[in-house]
């Protein structure tokens, strides 16, 4: 276990913004993690685990409290009798080289997920997915710290409340420190894998279909460098969070309402898929795109992504504020526009721990009379 004091933490994630931490640990195994948690009580000061720091936005300010780094990387792959998988992932393994000897494999249930960087851990937490894949989908078991007691315990499906990219350990009241996850993974099937990734809008796959895990792999890999979704140290496009905002869900009704709208003024139908109990999936990119904000936009030191709008980047030298203060201008903007709420997708972290993203759509009169709403998508 190494510990550091007063450390910088904005180069321990990809938008490569943020303040110090008061204490950060190097965890080497879980004994590290329990020490470091002892030390944190000790002192009465909060506790924020950070992964590979891809879906982390860290407050100007830095945290006040011990900023634990699992660096646990071992993978271990135990083949069942009935021709399924079990990966156990330790927490800070990387979880696209786990996913890309998956592919080596031919096993399938997380080759949709290919190029989304992070740890395995925060893989979990964040609940990942891609074109109709979830980490969900295949999760057994995880094996987890509680902060405060210092058990060491197993948490199974019930116990994380899986959500479009949510969990139950994304939030600011979680107790658990994840240092393992063990998935189940199936042999590749060709046609289920085409067929899902056609019904979530990937249609490349059904007019080409891959004859293995590796195929797919490769054209989901290209498919993100094309929107500068693969972290590059050399491109700013990349030093983001992916996806800032989640794709919204809506009804049948308001889908209905916003596609006829787009019909008329576009001339022809909004992208949308479809969601659980009838409700209908947008595109959060659309809708940014529509309510004005083109593919490179500048705000101060932030823009979106030159290859993706749904991407908010640090361009240059970027300051947390600067960032939610973009976001905020852009839910605002969508939200008169279309009566949709934006919901952001990437955690922050307050000096006191995880917060909420100060993006309030609904107050959108604050951007004044100066932006008008196209009266069609009301």
């Amino acid at each position: 276990m190494q510990i550091w004091d007063n450390y910088g933490l904005a180069d321990h994630t990809t938008m490569g913004i943020g303040g110090k931490a008061r204490k950060f640990v190097e965890a080497d195994s879980v004994q590290d993690i329990l020490d470091a948690l002892q030390m944190a009580h000790a002192e009465s000061v909060p506790v924020f685990i950070l992964g590979a720091g891809s879906n982390t936005l860290i407050a100007d300010e830095g945290f006040n409290g011990y900023v634990i780094h699992p660096a646990m990387k071992a993978v271990e792959w135990l083949p069942q009798q009935d021709g399924s998988v079990l990966v156990k992932m330790d927490a800070g393994a990387n979880f696209d080289d786990v996913v890309a000897e998956s592919c080596r494999r031919n096993l399938g249930g997380i080759e949709a997920l290919s190029g989304i960087p992070g740890s395995a851990g925060g893989s979990l937490v964040q609940n990942i997915g891609a074109y109709g894949q979830e980490i969900s989908e295949c999760f057994v078991s995880a094996e987890a710290v509680h902060q405060n007691d210092c058990d060491v315990l197993t948490l199974r499906r019930e116990h994380l409340a899986f959500g479009y990219r949510q969990t139950a350990l994304k939030t600011a009241d979680n107790p658990f420190i994840i240092v393992s996850v063990t998935l189940r993974l199936e042999p590749f099937d060709a046609d289920k894998a085409a067929e899902r990734c056609a019904e979530h809008g990937f249609k490349r796959m059904a007019l080409n279909k891959p004859k293995t895990a590796s195929e797919l792999r490769d054209v989901v890999i290209e498919t993100r460098r094309s929107k500068a979704m693969c972290y590059d140290r050399n491109d700013y496009n990349t030093h983001g969070v992916g996806s800032f905002f989640v794709n919204p869900v809506v009804s049948g009704v308001d889908a209905q309402r916003l596609n006829a709208a787009s019909i008329i003024k576009n001339h022809k139908p909004m992208p949308s898929y479809p969601a659980d109990n009838g409700m209908t999936k947008l595109s959060a990119a659309w809708l940014i795109e529509q309510a004005g904000y083109n593919k490179g936009y500048c705000f101060k030191g932030a823009s979106l992504s030159e290859k993706h709008c749904l991407a908010i980047v640090n361009r240059q030298h970027a300051t947390c504020s600067e960032v939610i203060e973009f976001a905020q201008d852009i839910a605002k903007r969508v939200y008169l526009q279309f009566r949709v709420e934006l919901k952001p997708e990437v955690v922050y972290l307050t000096p006191t721990g995880i917060g909420e993203l100060p993006c309030t759509p609904k107050d959108a009169e604050l951007l004044g009379a100066a932006f008008r709403p196209n009266p069609l998508f009301l």
